[in-house]
């Protein structure tokens, strides 16, 4: 009986030890940079000796790994590039389906319609017409909140604060 491939020999990684290590040390070592060996060591629940001991070789808990990305997002990217992968948060994922073109456009029209001098408020909005468009309203501005929190968090800034 043979697998998928013909085989049961799955095939192997080639991908080295060495390779992984340096890989996942080149990541660690930007989220040291980031924000110190201190903080790394507390984000990934370990001691800066052990933290030092990850980078010396030794494995650790893959989700102390995971837990590194709260320091610097990229830190397992290098190790996912040596397997033709890219780590994508949802977030990212969700903003690369973010068209904001559709919501922005049709609230536009209704504006549009509503600002008309023929419409029932003349130049001004009725509060029957805001209310008519408030779907639309209340899309554009999760969407723009949404940008806002991105444009804060590729900042580094907080939200309470920013501008």
């Amino acid at each position: 009986m043979t697998g998928p491939r013909g085989s049961f020999v799955p095939e192997m990684s080639r991908v080295t030890e060495d390779q992984f290590h340096g890989a996942l040390a080149a990541g660690l070592g930007r989220a040291e940079q980031r924000v110190g060996s201190k903080a790394l060591a507390y984000l990934m629940d370990v001691t800066t000796k052990q933290l030092g001991n990850i980078f010396a070789g030794s494995g650790t808990n893959p989700k102390r790994l995971w837990d590194a990305r709260q320091a610097d997002p990229t830190v397992l990217d290098d190790v996912a590039s040596l397997y033709g992968c890219k780590i994508v948060s949802k977030a990212e994922d969700d903003a690369a389906n973010d068209v904001g073109t559709l919501p922005i456009a049709t609230l536009l029209a209704r504006v549009a319609a509503a600002e008309a001098p023929e419409s029932p408020g003349g130049t001004k909005k009725t509060h029957t017409e805001l209310l008519d468009m408030e779907a639309e309203i209340r899309a554009v501005h999760a969407l723009t909140a949404d940008w806002i929190e991105r444009i804060n968090a590729t900042r580094g800034e907080s939200r309470i604060g920013s501008r």
